[in-house]
C-alpha cells in the first residue's frame, strides 16, 4: 500500500488510465540498534513449576486501534484472570516493541528473558486485528458495521493443542492453522524457537496499516467471545498442568 497526498492523486488517476508505469521515490533510513521497551511482568508461585507466557505486540504502524487494541485489551483481561482462574501457575506476560521491524521485541524476548521450552506449559499470543468489524465506503468517509470481519482471522495452534482449542474456540469463526502452518506473525518466532504447546490468534481488516484504522473498528461485542475463549483454554491448560 502506498500513501500519497491527495494534490497527486489527480497524476496517479491519469496514469491509471493511460496506462502508464509510475516511479515511486522513497526516500529514508532504516536504522538499526534502535531503543525500544517490552512490557514484562512475572508472577512466580510453584517454586519453580512451567510457566505459560502471553504474549502480545503493542507496537505498530500510526494509531492502528484495530489492529492493536484487540489484543492489548485481551491482554490485560487475562492479567486481570490472574488470580482467580490462574491461581496455581507460573505466568510471564510480555508486550513487545519492534514489531514492524522483524519481530524485534518478541526476538529479544525469546533470546534473553522467556522461559526455555522446557519449562513452558503453553504460549497464548493475542496477535493483529483479533476482533475488528468490516469497512464500507459511504462516498468519502469509511463506516465500520456491526459484522465482525472474520474472512482474514485466523486461529493458530500447535498440533499438541489442537482439541484443547477446539473445546474452546468452537465458537469463535475463523481459518484453523495447526501445526506448521499456525506460525504466524510473532508465533512464527515462538514456532522457530522450539517451543512445543502454543496458539493464538491474528487477522487483518480493510483498513489495515493505514491511518484510518480507528476505534470505531472495535468493541466489546466483538472482543468479548475471543477473550472469553482465550481465558478458558489458559484455565484448562493451567488447571492440567499439561
Amino acid at each position: 500500500m502506498i500513501l500519497v497526498a491527495a494534490r497527486d492523486k489527480a497524476l496517479l488517476d491519469a496514469a491509471q488510465q493511460a496506462g502508464r508505469p509510475v516511479t515511486v521515490d522513497i526516500k529514508g533510513r532504516y536504522r538499526h540498534d534502535v531503543p525500544g521497551r517490552n512490557v514484562i511482568g512475572r508472577l512466580s508461585r510453584s517454586g519453580g513449576g512451567r510457566s505459560i507466557v502471553v504474549s502480545t505486540p503493542v507496537t505498530s504502524w500510526f494509531t492502528s486501534t484495530c489492529e492493536r487494541a484487540p489484543g492489548i485489551a485481551g491482554f490485560l483481561a487475562m492479567a486481570r484472570l490472574a488470580n482467580t482462574r490462574l491461581a496455581d501457575a507460573d505466568l510471564v506476560f510480555v508486550a513487545t516493541a519492534g514489531h514492524e521491524i522483524g519481530h524485534g521485541g518478541m526476538a529479544h524476548f525469546i533470546g534473553s528473558q522467556a522461559p526455555p521450552p522446557a519449562a513452558t506449559l503453553a504460549w497464548a499470543h493475542f496477535g493483529a486485528s483479533l476482533a475488528c468489524h468490516e469497512w464500507r465506503r459511504d462516498g468519502e468517509r469509511w463506516i465500520a458495521g456491526n459484522v465482525v470481519d472474520t474472512r482474514q482471522r485466523v486461529i493458530a495452534r500447535s498440533q499438541s493443542m489442537d482439541d484443547l482449542i477446539i473445546r474452546h474456540f468452537g465458537g469463535i469463526v475463523g481459518t484453523s492453522l495447526v501445526g506448521d502452518k499456525a506460525a504466524v506473525g510473532e508465533l512464527r518466532d515462538v514456532h522457530a524457537a522450539g517451543y512445543p504447546d502454543f496458539f493464538g490468534m491474528a487477522g487483518l481488516h480493510g483498513l489495515f496499516h493505514t491511518p484510518a484504522d480507528s476505534a470505531a473498528g472495535t468493541g466489546p461485542d466483538s472482543l468479548e467471545p475471543v477473550a472469553r475463549a482465550f481465558a478458558g483454554a489458559l484455565g484448562e491448560v493451567a488447571a492440567s498442568g499439561r
